[in-house]
């Protein structure tokens, strides 16, 4: 790998301590903002009840959680509860001016180490905005909201480590100023009712288990969406219900550039405290499109409910269990089942057809302690979780380059669930520190692995996606890769086979393995006496990634010509490099094994490392 002389690589490692920006956001429309850690804190040690189980919260439930910290808590406790209570309650609107500086380094090796390459990059960005909140009737009426711009000069999620969502919600139809792009930077919430019994709606993000940004089923740093939900909470039993409309995207690629509506998510759990030390929840989600289905308003099963109209919407369980075996310690096991072959299981088969997203880990907030939280936890992804396969008809089994996916676990593109994806397993640790109390220290170190499902289709499957015209099926192993082909003479389609018969969870050739490590600085200064709030943020990350490049396309559509079908819609012959290959010839598999191998190569050779290096610095006022 090729190396930073000794002045440069000092001079950026210095160049962490300057700094970037704490957002003084909204908090009953943002579930990203510092309360939720505070309050899962609070929850854990016994201090708050009636803790909803998504976020956001409305104000009631906000400031109830606070008045209880304020009269229960410790002498630290209460300090941050009241600067919290003071940001929230102090006026309903803030003037917030954000400003942020980025650079990423990149150093890459190819050709097995033999060559090298570096690059450096930089990004500024500016998000002037108004946010606030504010209630009505002893806020029982209640509206948090934020309205202001996002300016840069580049795309966010390039200067962030990867499997990172963008801090800001937009993404699509930008204005051009000078160099530069504006996109509209909008969330708002209202709710209506008291604190065990509310109902809320608008456009926010909104996220599900005591990870936060991390859920598997609904991730507080994806994409908004249009929210409806209610909420009842009744001393050890709460139930949570909420649709959302959420954007659909191209079925081959996700792009945004293609994004439609009509695409939409149900959600709904059920929890109960059965002792004071555990609590168990069980969840359900359904994604789907094209309709508005009532059914999925009701407080039944969503089992049951799409059963009414063929069972064909991509549904998932869930169960959280959330175990405190002592005060500020939670263990809590995260368990989402997409698809689940019951007669495998049975059978003691476990290398089959299972769709299944996991999280288990610990979260230790004490108190009165320098050291206010601790997160390890390890999750995993089988292969084909999250994805779903669309057809252009309930008539006919057609998927071309312009089909749209309604059905896969994607917002506008984004995840919904964990950012990891299918194929991929993830160990995190991350602890925060407040040596004083206005300075914040986070040290944040992943190691993620992952790997393409494609390099484990048969070459007879590898035939179908290279013969197919492009842009209709995706062979880069995310969420746009899936379990079926098309078949037009049939309503149903056909099995990817390897993908039916076999787990194949990361046991590929290839393996993508990252590692990523990063420690962030944040300072608060006092507020004046007029409100005004200066908040300063420093950051830097060292990402190392073997084997980059693991989510290239390998089968890309187009490759071969004059393909031909027979009457089941499979691949009867076709011409590649001038040569025209058939069924019918005597060494058919061996020709197609030899052309399958030579995109592997040809992907494989693509690989590279990196070693991705980002620093971020800035300032953010509010008055």
């Amino acid at each position: 790998m090729k190396q930073f002389c000794c002045k440069t690589l000092v001079s950026l490692m210095l160049a962490f301590f300057c700094c970037i920006p704490q957002a003084v956001a909204q908090v009953s429309a943002d579930p990203g903002d510092e309360f939720y850690e505070y309050a899962q804190s609070w929850k854990s040690r016994g201090l708050v009840t009636d803790v909803p189980p998504l976020r956001p919260y409305p104000l009631a439930n906000i400031k109830a959680i606070l008045q209880e910290v304020i009269e229960n808590g410790t002498t630290r406790d209460q300090e941050r509860a009241l600067d919290i209570y003071s940001r929230v309650m102090g006026k309903p609107y803030h003037v917030s001016m954000e400003g942020d500086f980025y650079v990423k380094h990149t150093m890459e090796e190819t050709d097995g180490g033999e060559k090298s390459s570096s690059d450096t990059d930089k990004m500024i960005a500016l998000y002037p905005s108004v946010k606030g909140d504010f209630g009505f009737k002893d806020d029982f009426v209640s509206i948090g909201y934020s309205a202001g711009f996002a300016i840069s000069n580049a795309t966010d999620t390039d200067f962030m480590p990867m499997y990172s969502n963008s801090l800001h919600d937009s993404i699509y139809d930008a204005a051009s100023v000078g160099s530069a792009d504006m996109f509209l930077d909008v969330n708002e919430a209202v709710a209506l009712g008291r604190r065990n019994l509310f109902v809320q709606g608008g456009v926010y993000r909104s996220g599900y288990s005591a990870f936060l940004n991390e859920g598997l089923a609904l991730n507080d740093s994806g994409y908004h969406s249009g929210n409806f939900s209610f909420t009842y909470l009744n001393g050890r039993f709460s139930y949570a219900q909420q649709i959302s409309m959420i954007g659909a995207t191209s079925s081959y690629d996700g792009l945004e550039s293609n994004l439609v509506p009509d695409k939409m998510m149900a959600f709904h759990s059920v929890g109960y405290d059965l002792f004071d030390f555990l609590s168990v929840s069980f969840y359900e989600s359904s994604v789907y499109g094209r309709r508005f289905d009532f059914s999925y308003l009701l407080p039944v099963p969503y089992m049951v409910a799409q059963g009414i109209g063929g069972a064909s919407d991509n549904l998932a369980m869930g169960l959280l269990i959330d175990i405190k075996p002592a005060p500020g310690v939670l263990w809590e096991t995260d368990i989402m089942c997409d698809d689940f072959p019951a007669e495998d299981f049975f059978k003691l088969n476990f290398d089959s057809k299972y769709r299944i997203a996991a999280r288990t880990g610990f979260v230790y907030t004490p108190a009165d302690s320098f050291l206010e939280r601790l997160n390890v936890n390890y999750t995993m992804i089988l292969p084909y979780t999250y994805s779903h396969w669309q057809y252009d008809s309930d008539s006919s089994a057609s998927i071309t380059a312009s089909t749209v996916n309604y059905q896969n676990c994607t917002n506008s593109g984004v995840l919904i669930g964990s950012p990891y994806g299918p194929n991929s397993d993830a160990i995190k640790f991350s602890v925060d520190f407040r040596p004083l109390s206005r300075l914040r220290l986070s040290i944040d170190t992943t190691y993620i692995r992952h790997a393409n499902i494609c390099e484990s289709l048969s070459d007879e499957e590898a035939m179908t996606y290279l013969c197919a015209p492009k842009g209709v099926y995706a062979t880069d192993g995310s969420v746009n890769t899936h379990s079926m082909f098309a078949n037009s003479k049939s309503s149903s389609g056909r099995h990817v086979e390897s993908a039916w018969d076999s787990m194949n969870w990361l046991n590929q050739e290839h393996v993508q393995y990252t590692l990523q490590t990063g420690l962030n600085v944040q300072y608060d200064f006092k507020p004046s006496k007029k409100g005004r709030r200066v908040s300063l943020k420093g950051g830097v990350c060292f990402e190392y990634v073997r084997n980059y490049g693991v989510a290239g396309e390998m089968f890309p559509g187009g490759s071969m010509e004059n393909v031909k079908y027979n009457d089941d819609d499979e691949v009867e012959s076709f011409v590649y490099d001038g040569k025209t290959y058939s069924v019918s010839d005597p060494d058919y598999e061996d020709s197609i094994s030899k052309i399958a191998d030579d995109f592997r190569r040809q992907w494989a050779e693509q690989l590279t490392d990196r070693l991705n290096m980002y620093f971020t610095f800035g300032v953010s006022i509010s008055f």
